[in-house]
């Protein structure tokens, strides 16, 4: 009776050393395929989020570009601001304001 229990032991050892194994050797073939599938994922999430940003600045560049297109007086605005040009008769009046 007691070889039966050490023979039914020891079977019980193999087997779950085989199984322990077998379990090691799946998560090291699985294991960087998972971290792998994970910083792809994270990197997807990151390039969607920057493609759905260019997205709206698109369209707001679009509605700019037709702002443009349809009133001459923002070609005046715009001329004036960055360009400083004033109208016949205008005075340029530049205020300075005194850094320390």
């Amino acid at each position: 009776m007691g070889e039966r229990i050490k023979g039914l032991f020891l079977r019980l050892i193999v087997w779950g050393l085989f199984i322990f194994i077998i379990i090691f050797i799946a998560l090291f073939i699985y294991f960087p395929d998972y971290y792998r599938l994970k910083k792809l994922r994270e990197e997807n999430e990151r390039l969607r989020l920057k493609i759905d940003s260019l997205k709206k600045e698109i369209a707001n560049l679009r509605e700019d570009m037709e702002k443009l297109e349809e009133d001459p007086f923002i070609w005046e605005k715009l001329a004036r601001q960055n360009l400083g040009v004033v109208k016949k008769g205008e005075i340029l009046v530049d205020i300075v304001t005194k850094q320390e």
